[in-house]
C-alpha cells in the first residue's frame, strides 16, 4: 500500500511536486536541499529527511501558523518563527 508524504505545506504556486529546476538551496540541520523559491522551511525540512513536529499544518491547506508547534531556530534570525510559515532563503542553515 502506498501512503502519499504530507510535507506540511503545499507546493508553490506553480510548482509541480517534481520541481524541474531547483532555485534555492538550503541546510536542514547539516542536510543540503534544493527547493523552489517560495518553499516553507517546513517542507525543505522534510524534503531533506527531517521531520518537524506538526498540529495544523497539511499539504490541503495554506499555512497560517496558529498552533506554533513547529518553531525552529535559523541561524542567523532573531526567535523561533513557525516553519509552516516562513519561506526558505539561499544559503539558510
Amino acid at each position: 500500500m502506498f501512503i502519499e508524504q504530507d510535507f506540511g505545506t503545499p507546493a508553490p504556486r506553480g510548482e509541480s511536486r517534481e520541481a524541474v529546476s531547483p532555485a534555492i538551496t538550503v541546510k536542514v540541520d547539516g542536510v543540503s536541499v534544493s527547493v523552489p523559491e517560495g518553499t516553507s522551511v517546513m517542507r525543505a525540512a522534510a524534503m531533506a529527511g527531517v521531520e518537524i513536529p506538526k498540529l495544523c499544518a497539511t499539504d490541503r491547506l495554506d499555512a497560517f501558523g496558529s498552533c506554533r508547534l513547529c518553531v525552529v531556530e535559523i541561524d542567523g534570525r532573531r526567535g523561533t518563527p513557525a516553519s509552516c510559515t516562513t519561506l526558505v532563503a539561499e544559503g539558510m542553515s
